[in-house]
């Protein structure tokens, strides 16, 4: 009984977000492979400490994905549990980080890294103002929904800043970014839809 509500509301889900955002907010032009990654800044758990984008994964191999919202089922129920057992696999192929972000304030990252015992393993980063979506021209316009814009799901492998492999979710409604983990030790990319 439980599986079938559970499998009910994700489809309600899928629903509503397909009606009621839009995701041709900022399609013009999106971030290539061998491109940095914006130089915009993030961050986590407070917003008195900003992280700047490029210099995080300066020196560093890494995992970027992003998810419509803290909190939100799908993300909670799958994406990130989905990282979480897959971060000692991404350690001994030599990811050093791993790192969600979502257009969310600081304290409800911090919280839902906390909900979720993140700590460690995913660093859970805050793009209050949508500037590193929008730079990446990955925002959604989710304003009917949950009441702003938000990021599209969609993950990408950095190395040096540099973008190596970008899979995004082409309905931006399901699951689709987790192609990032399923994939990661492949070297071919992905260019974003």
């Amino acid at each position: 009984m439980a599986t079938s509500i559970r499998f009910f509301c994700a489809g309600v889900n899928r629903v509503l977000t397909r009606s009621l955002c839009n995701p041709a907010v900022n399609s013009n032009r999106k971030f290539r492979i061998g491109e940095k990654i914006p130089s915009e800044d993030l961050f986590e758990d407070s917003p008195s400490e900003p992280l700047n984008a490029q210099e995080l994964f300066k020196g560093k191999k890494g995992v970027l994905f992003a998810v419509v919202g803290a909190f939100t089922p799908g993300c909670s129920e799958k994406h990130i549990p989905e990282y979480l057992s897959h971060h000692d696999k991404l350690k001994e192929e030599g990811y050093d980080m791993i790192c969600c972000v979502a257009v969310n304030d600081p304290f409800v990252m911090s919280a839902w890294a906390d909900k979720l015992k993140t700590r460690g393993k995913i660093r859970m980063l805050a793009d209050p103002q949508g500037k590193f979506t929008k730079a990446m021209k990955m925002d959604l316009d989710c304003t009917k929904l949950l009441g702003n814009i938000r990021s599209k799901r969609y993950a990408l492998v950095i190395e040096d800043s540099i973008i190596k492999s970008i899979n995004t979710e082409p309905d931006h409604t399901g699951l689709a970014c987790l192609l990032c983990i399923r994939n990661f030790k492949s070297a071919k990319s992905v260019d974003a839809t």
